[in-house]
């Protein structure tokens, strides 16, 4: 006589299990099989991170004997003329890499930081850099590289600030490839007329009443700042609010904007707390500065005007409540009265 198998026994008393029984039976089976797949699964970002370990290097602005201590590549030039420098490419790690290097035009990207884009005919293709094999560059360990850059203005550019940089960059990892870059700036001037401008718009406001009757609500301001003109700036803004005839004052500063590229523009809110004062008047305020080094005079400050509805709805229940109560008060005495 055959035994019968193990899986048949215990799947007969399952079945002449009471029903709840049943069922959690089933639920732990299942969490225990996601349980194991889960262990089961290569953790990504482990792998990610010792990829991002197993080479490091760095890059600066250097002289034909290695880094001297800039932080940046800063050169103004004529249309049409021409320059040479150099950067430093290090391989800090213990093992061999082959590293790609990149030119482009320079931005500031969402989160402040600059960055470059690649494109056609843009400021990348200004600069470029020599000592690379189809774009890269191969360190032995510990090794440091010293690439000649070349900057060439066409004739005919137009005046004011260019951004652009180099950046050199690895990939690293089997399971996850990461690619990371880290680069130099290039800060490029083009002589001429200098027009350091900014603008300033309101792009919207908006008032939240308190639940506490009477009690100051927020208010909500979003504003743009753009460059106008042809030279990076900085800016400090700040916002005000007042009721009629200017009282119930209220005022804010925002984080400074440390650098608008040419063309670029930012938007951003701030918030204060303001009375409910039924309608509210203000101004967005910017001061614009310089960034860093440059040398350029800043423009007069500028403001953009806003006005927004600020109705105290909690305190207008109260005194409409309060009001009913005495009317309703005085009502019910009249009828009292002979």
């Amino acid at each position: 006589m055959r035994a019968e198998p193990v899986w048949h026994s215990w799947g007969r008393r399952l079945a002449s299990a009471p029903r709840a029984v049943r069922w959690v039976t089933r639920v732990a089976v299942f969490f225990g099989i996601v349980a194991l797949a889960a262990l089961a699964t290569p953790d990504m970002s482990a792998l990610a991170d010792v990829a991002d370990r197993e080479i490091e290097w760095s890059v600066g602005p250097a002289a034909q004997t290695g880094l001297d201590g800039r932080i940046s590549l800063r050169h103004s030039l004529d249309p049409g003329a021409q320059t040479n420098d150099a950067i430093a490419v290090t391989n800090l790690s213990e093992s061999a890499a082959t590293f790609s290097v990149a030119t482009g035009t320079g931005v500031i990207g969402a989160d402040g930081a600059f960055d470059i884009v690649q494109a056609d005919q843009d400021e990348g293709q200004w600069v470029e850099v020599d000592g690379l094999e189809a774009g890269q560059v191969t360190l032995a360990p510990g090794e440091v590289r010293i690439l000649p850059v070349r900057i060439q203005v066409p004739v005919g550019a137009a005046p004011g600030d260019h951004p652009a940089g180099i950046a050199v960059g690895l990939s690293q990892g089997q399971a996850l490839t990461v690619t990371n870059r880290i680069g130099v700036r290039v800060h490029l001037r083009v002589n001429g007329e200098v027009a350091p401008a900014l603008s300033v718009s309101v792009t919207g406001a908006s008032f939240s009443p308190s639940w506490i009757p009477f009690a100051p609500g927020k208010l909500t301001v979003g504003y743009e700042v753009a460059a106008t003109g042809n030279v990076r700036l900085g800016a400090r803004a700040s916002a005000e609010s007042f009721g009629l005839f200017g009282i119930g004052k209220s005022t804010v500063q925002d984080n400074p904007i440390t650098e608008l590229l040419p063309g670029e523009k930012t938007s951003r809110t701030m918030t204060l707390d303001a009375p409910a004062l039924f309608w509210l008047w203000g101004d967005v305020s910017v001061v614009p500065t310089v960034v860093g080094e440059d040398e350029v005079s800043p423009p007069q400050a500028l403001a953009a005007d806003f006005s927004v509805a600020a109705v105290p709805w909690t305190g207008v229940a109260v005194v409409l409540l309060l009001a009913g109560t005495i009317t309703a008060v005085k009502l019910r005495a009249r009828r009292a009265t002979p």
